[in-house]
């Protein structure tokens, strides 16, 4: 199927991207730095290995050519077990890309500490992409309280209505640090979240359209190919999809086109902290708590636009 291409102009806002880069992140920031004046990367635990998640940001900001600062944040969670997941995105995180060689190195500055300063910097026009464990967001709030006055936007990719992917209830970034979710999500930022099956539904690229990207040619589309050959498999074996799903990056083009999402609402949302339920997005639908909405959520996405966009990104 021939996808009709997008017309995008990138957008002046500034931006930062955190990561826990792998796979689909990896995708997430081509589209970031596209659409938008990404300003930052900053890396935080969750898919793989830190060490290889370090190497993979930079990778992809030495193949893309970018002229970003990559910054290291938290090793680890707040609190809890937590667990890595090579077997969706590959021994190193990238798919079958097998050589991950970079020259540079991230900046000295701890990611929490950039946060702040560039929020201080942009002074209430910076938009985040928390497309991650947010354990560098809440450790910048922690350290900063007034974060929330000075950033703009929070786009987090996160959480699940019931049917998680890390466990029978909780989504992945959400299961990996409720805690840092918690705090993020009581802070007082201006938020949007992208739940996990919006993205299963509306963020799938199916076997014609990969075989379209394939195509393509280019230097950007052969990244989407070889960094998401592996979670493809995975979403189609284990999971049981018609193909792959791209969250991180559905959540970065909702950011830029808003008519991506379709239908959207408000809510107060908190996580679940304990037992097996550790993890869970708590939606409280009909305001039972008598708490103002601290997010909206994206209840759901337009498909073909997100599908359009993705293409005319990776065609140039």
């Amino acid at each position: 199927m021939q996808v009709d291409k997008y017309l995008f102009r990138k957008r002046e806002t500034p931006t930062l991207i955190d990561s826990d880069t792998a796979s689909d992140d990896t995708s997430a920031i081509t589209l970031a730095s596209a659409l938008t004046d990404l300003k930052a990367i900053t890396v935080v635990a969750g898919n793989v290995k830190f060490e290889n998640e370090i190497k993979n940001a930079i990778f992809t900001k030495e193949y893309l050519s970018l002229n970003v600062p990559i910054y290291a944040g938290s090793r680890r969670p707040l609190l809890g077990i937590w667990r890595t997941v090579e077997e969706v995105h590959g021994t190193h995180g990238m798919g079958n890309i097998k050589q991950i060689e970079v020259k540079g190195n991230v900046e000295n500055e701890f990611a929490s500490d950039a946060i702040i300063s560039l929020a201080r910097k942009y002074q209430g026009e910076l938009e985040v992409f928390a497309v991650s464990p947010l354990t560098n967001l809440a450790l910048a709030f922690l350290k900063e309280p007034t974060l929330p006055s000075l950033i703009k936007k929070i786009w987090i990719m996160g959480g699940a209505f019931s049917r998680g992917n890390a466990s029978p209830l909780a989504e992945f970034n959400f299961w990996t640090d409720p805690e840092s979710a918690q705090i993020v999500l009581n802070a007082g930022f201006d938020i949007t979240i992208v739940p996990w099956e919006v993205t299963e539904e509306s963020a799938i690229v199916y076997d014609d359209e990969w075989e379209e990207i394939k195509s393509l040619g280019t230097r950007k589309s052969y990244l989407f190919i070889k960094a998401n050959e592996i979670m493809r498999e995975f979403s189609k074996s284990k999971e049981g999809l018609d193909g792959s799903v791209h969250p991180d990056s559905l959540t970065v083009s909702i950011s830029y086109d808003n008519s991506i999402a379709v239908k959207t609402s408000k809510f107060y949302v908190n996580v679940e902290t304990c037992g097996m339920s550790r993890g869970g997005m708590l939606v409280d639908w009909y305001n039972m708590t008598g708490n103002k909405p601290n997010a909206e959520i994206v209840l759901k996405a337009d498909r073909e636009k997100f599908i359009k966009l993705l293409i005319s990104v990776l065609s140039a």
